[in-house]
């Protein structure tokens, strides 16, 4: 984690002088100059902040300066959320687990009952790795 935090404590000076200015822009007047990129990014972010109960101002816009610093000009993927998707359902269905209730699972999450047992396995597998690392 601190090769990861070396990596962004550079230049942060520079990013820090753009986000300091940002409090005095009006955000439509900011964003007009902005690539369509960076516009669609920061009403997302505003969305999802606003959706959290967040209002602090210019936040996405702060958030999409950042992730314009940091990584504009990079080609980087970003998945679509399937897998995601699939992963927090899976922990779901870990959770509610409780040893004898996988055809009521299957029918809640619209699997069969062999996708559930096949999920409890894997989720079973990946809880004994978490568990023994930390015992080393």
């Amino acid at each position: 984690m601190e090769v990861q935090e070396e990596i962004f404590n550079t230049e942060s000076t520079e990013l820090e002088l753009l986000l300091s200015d940002v409090d005095h822009i009006s955000e439509s007047h900011m964003r007009q100059r902005w690539p369509s990129t960076l516009q669609s990014l920061s009403e997302v972010l505003h969305s999802e902040l606003k959706r959290a109960g967040n209002t602090t101002p210019h936040l996405a816009d702060k958030l999409t300066i950042a992730l314009s610093h940091y990584f504009g000009g990079r080609d980087i993927y970003i998945p679509n959320g399937s897998k995601l998707k699939s992963a927090l359902r899976n922990i779901s269905i870990w959770r509610e687990y409780n040893g004898r209730n996988i055809e009521q699972l299957a029918n809640h999450h619209k699997l069969t009952e062999r996708q559930i047992t096949e999920i409890i396995r894997e989720q079973r597998q990946a809880e004994v790795k978490r568990r023994q690392r930390s015992l080393f």
